[in-house]
């Protein structure tokens, strides 16, 4: 298999794209962490974030979107540090902390879907065409 490697720029919008995903999960309601898990529900936001400080470095976004999802970062940050070690679902949920970051995420995400998702096979500044996005049922 002699597969290209994908250039920074295209490493970057794919980076944009999962972390539009992060946000939609995150605006939606307790079903989401039911389905995913106490885990996963924030160990797969912080495999595109840092544990602690200001995210940094998505080329692909604009200082506004950086700033939005910087804001997601930080309530994500402070619900982690609230909340035991290998806390439950439910624990979580009785926290209160999903109802605190839903309306953050769904702000950060309401700004990065005006752009739209970034093609993943090929480089763009800007979106070329409309991928139909969050799925349904969202």
């Amino acid at each position: 298999m002699n597969e290209e490697k994908p250039s920074e720029r295209l490493i970057e919008q794919r980076l944009r794209n999962r972390i539009m995903e992060e946000l939609w999960g995150h605006s939606r309601d307790h079903t989401w962490i039911k389905e995913v898990g106490a885990v996963e529900w924030f160990e797969s936001f912080f495999d595109h974030f840092p544990y602690e400080g200001q995210p940094h470095g998505y080329p692909a976004m604009t200082t506004d979107e950086a700033t939005a999802v910087g804001a997601v970062c930080l309530t994500m940050q402070q619900a982690i540090a609230d909340l035991p070690k290998n806390p439950t679902v439910q624990q979580i949920i009785h926290s209160g902390w999903p109802d605190r970051i839903r309306p953050v995420a769904q702000s950060a995400l309401d700004l990065l879907t005006v752009r739209g998702r970034l093609a993943e096979e090929f480089e763009e500044a800007e979106p070329s065409s409309p991928i139909p996005w969050p799925p349904n049922g969202s």
